[in-house]
């Protein structure tokens, strides 16, 4: 029974460990727009992974990676005063 429980700990920990940053589609971000408030962004989006502080606002940055399959995303928004205003061209072949 201890080897079992080893193993599913085991599996469950090296699942864990592929992936790392926020989950999202870019179909989600596809639906952000310029002047959404903070608040509309995280229901599509989801929190961010990070948010950096610039001269001419903040850029909300989702990235996330899979691990086991190398497989990565990023997208950014630039926000002032709590509103979207500026949002990327996200190609169509993006998945």
């Amino acid at each position: 029974m201890r080897v079992i429980k080893f193993a599913a700990a085991a599996v469950l920990a090296f699942s864990l460990s592929g992936c790392a940053g926020t989950n999202f589609s870019y179909d989600e971000a596809r639906k952000v727009k310029v002047g959404m408030t903070e608040e509309e962004v995280t229901q599509i989006m989801g929190p961010p992974y990070s948010v950096l502080s610039r001269a001419d606002g903040h850029m909300w940055v989702w990235s996330h990676a899979n691990g086991m399959t190398g497989a990565s995303r990023v997208i950014s928004f630039r926000m002032v005063d709590g509103k979207v205003v500026e949002v990327p061209t996200i190609p169509s072949s993006f998945k």
